[in-house]
């Protein structure tokens, strides 16, 4: 291991590796991506959780940023400050708002933000207008998927502020914004990658579709303390007391999250690889 960091550290002083930062929301995210990545390196870089490795012709700097685009940004605007980067590449689970199955990748032309969400995204520096995805690199991962076996798809992505767990709610979204895939993240990631001119991509997997109800309101467990003090994560758990079926629920999303896990893990293994 000590080997292969020294000939990593020399071949990125050459300018010989691709530096590239894959941004994640959660832990779950981050495992799918570390799978295809030989990590030499554990940090903390901008509060966030980063595990630093290798794979191919690449250097990779792989972040949990945690949930929302404020957090997101916050962590995209640090990190690009203090580290140059060839490429931010926003990857982990999302919504799909086209046909789709559980697993396929959602391959974003570009990503925006729900209009009627733009107030409630906090102090997140989000676009006007539409982030562009950066074309080379999106023709790479479209290959990539092909490579892999994986199905895809392409076409906008959709930022929203809260996570819409109810099929009507995502089916408004598709209809208001053209979108094939829905996150809480990208667009203030795209938004910092924009400003410090870092091309920018995003790539995620399939874990709910369209028509389908989420098992719970998962805005309980992302919610601040209330006045009695109680944290997010109690309020979820008291709901699933008081509704048992919201366990049967869980389990399936368990399910679709592990499969999109998988086709996560399978796709930066196949585009990195061909990153040259």
């Amino acid at each position: 291991m000590a080997a292969h960091a020294r000939s990593g550290a020399l071949r990125e002083a050459a300018g010989l590796l691709k530096r590239v930062g894959i941004f994640t929301a959660t832990r779950w995210e981050l495992d799918a991506v570390c799978r295809a990545v030989r990590v030499e390196e554990k940090r903390r870089i901008a509060g966030a959780r980063c595990l630093v490795g290798l794979r191919g012709n690449c250097r990779i700097y792989a972040f949990q940023t945690g949930v929302g685009a404020a957090k997101a940004g916050a962590v995209c605007r640090e990190v690009l400050a203090q580290h140059p980067l060839d490429l931010a590449l926003s990857c982990g689970f999302a919504c799909a708002l086209a046909p789709s199955r559980i697993g396929d990748l959602l391959i974003g032309t570009d990503v925006t933000v729900q209009e009627d969400g733009v107030s409630s995204l906090g102090q997140a520096a989000v676009p006007s207008g539409a982030v562009p995805c950066a074309e080379p690199f999106r023709e790479v991962a479209i290959a990539a998927a092909q490579k892999a076996g994986l199905a895809a798809h392409v076409g906008r992505f959709v930022t929203v502020p809260r996570v819409l767990w109810r099929a009507d709610e995502k089916r408004r979204a598709a209809l208001s914004t053209g979108a094939i895939g829905l996150d809480m993240e990208s667009a203030a990631m795209g938004a910092a990658a924009v400003a410090r001119q870092v091309p920018f991509l995003v790539v995620r997997a399939a874990s709910d579709l369209l028509d389908e109800d989420l098992p719970l309101d998962f805005n309980l467990f992302l919610a601040p303390p209330g006045p009695r003090g109680f944290a997010g994560w109690l309020r979820g758990a008291g709901f699933c007391l008081v509704h048992p079926s919201a366990v049967v629920g869980l389990n399936r999303l368990r399910r679709q999250s592990a499969v999109a896990s998988e086709r996560m893990t399978r796709f930066v293994e196949r585009f990195l690889d061909d990153l040259q």
